[in-house]
């Protein structure tokens, strides 16, 4: 029960930072590269993609998570685990759109920074909700 809670609480995260990152933090630097980008309306459109996105990442870093963690203290695995997370898809993600996009390498930066943040966070909650149980006195 508690890998679907992680689940739901991990998507709710990704929905609620993504948002806050790329629509209200980032705004300015797309706005400024518009050209490259679909249209507001466009992008709601296939706004169902990006749930599915988010899903998808959620139940992964649940399920990966699970398989590795060990009997230590949940935080430090978290944040560990969110590192590696961070490292692992939104550091050559961003790296990947900036060689394909013409976009400026601090749109880049920034997505590397707020998205790498994002998974540690991601990682410390899952953490937190999948941590062993204290065993009964």
């Amino acid at each position: 029960m508690r890998k679907i809670g992680a689940i739901v609480a991990g998507f709710i995260l990704l929905g609620a930072g993504r948002y806050l990152l790329h629509n209200v933090l980032l705004k300015g630097a797309y706005l400024d590269t518009s050209s490259v980008w679909r249209t507001p309306e466009a992008m709601l459109h296939r706004l169902w993609v990006f749930y599915v996105a988010n899903l998808v990442l959620a139940i992964a870093a649940v399920l990966i998570y699970i398989r590795g963690v060990e009997p230590k203290p949940w935080l430090g695995q978290g944040i560990r685990f969110g590192i590696l997370l961070a490292l692992a898809t939104a550091v050559p993600q961003s790296l990947t759109e900036y060689g394909v996009y013409p976009i400026p390498h601090t749109m880049a930066l920034h997505w590397i920074i707020g998205e790498g943040i994002l998974a540690v966070l991601l990682g410390v909650l899952i953490a937190a909700i999948c941590r062993p149980r204290a065993a009964a006195a």
